[in-house]
């Protein structure tokens, strides 16, 4: 039998004791040690699909950074269940033992560790899908088919939705991450959008009150990415918002001083027409 190979550190807090592996296959070399995914590392939550995009994005880039991404795209496949050992004898004729493959059992193990993250990252619609998934490939499999759908149908709701966008009673952080989702989902189906047409969705949703930033933006010389567009109309919130502060402050004092002026001016209505009769009586 071959020596020990070394057990790798394990990288997650959760994740078990270093495996120690015995004949190893270097064919198809997997971790020697399990790793759990912690449900904290994945803060976006797979729903009914409309964040399939960022949520795909954030599982590959920490699958990739644990190298673990072979389990779900197929290129690291679950290694045999049996290997051979061949027996050491004087004469060199007893045949090859057929022992377990300590690698196939761990193999099984660290791919049902990734099909429940999957499966503790999905919430509603989405973990029914992946509810009866028996390896974490079927379920990435499930998710993709259901989510990414490459159909002409899906690729033109997505732009029509783009088109139609409104800011209405959103805050401006809403409205752009709803755009954002958007443009996610159609990179997603192979359909990038330019950021020249995005700027000119993002400006004709906007309401009257953005209508001078909407003119400035359209009138310059150079273009203006999605990002530095987010920021602008973020400081044209704030703007806003300070705007109608002092506007209402005004307002509630002339208020105010109108009661007061009024409950003077009635007292001392009051107070003439009795001094009136009393004179009158004298």
């Amino acid at each position: 039998m071959s020596s020990p190979a070394t057990s790798s550190t394990s990288i997650s807090s959760t994740s078990s004791p270093p495996v120690v592996l015995l004949g190893a296959n270097t064919n198809n070399p997997i971790q020697h040690s399990l790793i759990a995914i912690n449900s904290t590392q994945i803060p976006i939550k797979l729903s009914k699909g409309g964040n399939y995009a960022a949520w795909r994005s954030q599982f590959e880039n920490l699958l990739f950074g644990y190298n673990l991404m072979g389990y779900l795209d197929g290129t690291k496949t679950c290694p045999p269940a049996a290997i051979s050992c061949p027996t050491r004898t004087p004469e060199n004729q007893t045949p090859p033992e057929t022992v377990a493959n300590p690698d196939h059992h761990l193999w099984l193990r660290q791919d049902r560790l990734l099909l429940h993250a999957i499966q503790v990252t999905c919430t509603g619609a989405a973990q029914s899908i992946v509810t009866r998934s028996t390896t974490s490939a079927q379920a990435w499999e499930k998710l993709e088919s259901s989510y990414a759908n490459r159909s002409n149908t899906r690729k033109l709701g997505l732009l029509d939705s783009l088109t139609n966008v409104s800011l209405a009673d959103k805050s401006v952080t809403e409205y752009m991450q709803g755009i954002k989702n958007i443009l996610d989902n159609l990179e997603l189906i192979g359909h990038s959008v330019d950021d020249g047409a995005t700027v000119i969705h993002t400006l004709n949703g906007l309401g009257p009150a953005y209508l001078p930033l909407a003119s400035a933006i359209r009138a310059r010389d150079t273009p203006i990415s999605f990002e530095e567009l987010y920021d602008k109309l973020l400081d044209h919130e704030s703007f806003l918002k300070r705007d109608e502060s002092k506007r209402s402050g005004p307002q509630i004092t002339a208020q105010f001083n109108q009661r007061t002026f009024n409950r003077r001016g009635r007292g001392y209505q009051g107070n003439s027409s009795q001094s009136f009769g009393s004179h009158n009586s004298n």
